[in-house]
């Protein structure tokens, strides 16, 4: 193997492709709202329905839509379950859980394409 090929494999395996930096990025919302069980179960409800919603949503579009707009695509789809989200939470939670998530559930969307895009 050359040695060329090697390094690429390690930044590969060091930047690209680690898991561990994937997640972490995907939870870096939720660590910051969870001060309180409350908190944390209800953005962990938004952030399960928004990732069950949109996947669901885009595995029925994913062999109608061409390969160069896929991307801003699903980011479309998965803002549409974020806003909904966010107004259902609004409209029935309390203000306070509501101020605590405030910011934080749109970057939900965030979340979704990171963990998107390592999995393709």
């Amino acid at each position: 193997m050359p040695t060329k090929s090697l390094s690429a494999e390690y930044l590969k395996g060091l930047w690209d492709e680690n898991p561990v930096l994937v997640l972490l990025l995907g939870l870096c919302p939720t660590l910051a709202v969870t001060t309180s069980a409350y908190n944390g179960l209800g953005m962990g409800a938004a952030s399960t329905f928004v990732l069950v919603c949109s996947n669901l949503v885009i595995s029925t579009l994913r062999g109608v839509i061409p390969k160069k707009v896929r991307i801003p695509c699903f980011i479309v789809v998965i803002a549409s379950f974020v806003t909904m989200i966010e107004i259902v939470f609004k409209a029935f939670l309390p203000a306070g859980i509501n101020a605590a998530l405030g910011i934080f559930i749109p970057l939900i969307v965030t979340n979704c394409v990171i963990i998107a895009r390592a999995e393709s």
